[in-house]
């Protein structure tokens, strides 16, 4: 299982990025659907979570803010 998670700086608010998962079991861009997957964190906000077509999940937390050891748990 894979955890999966993106930092983004203090003024970004969009991102796509690839799913390393659909990746690593060669699930990637040559096939129907692709691995790339876009999101959103608000500016005020600290975490999101967005899926790949696939399901698997991707946590993404922004840079320089605290965040709470329960929003990193393996337990999703």
């Amino acid at each position: 299982m894979f955890e999966q998670t993106i930092v983004l700086l203090s003024s970004a608010t969009d991102f796509a990025v690839v799913c390393q998962a659909c990746e690593s079991g060669g699930l990637g861009f040559g096939e129907e659907r692709s691995s790339l997957v876009r999101g959103q964190l608000g500016l005020v906000h600290d975490l999101a979570w967005t899926e790949c077509e696939r399901g698997h999940r991707i946590r993404a937390v922004r840079a320089g803010r605290d965040v709470h050891v329960e929003m990193t748990s393996s337990l999703w």
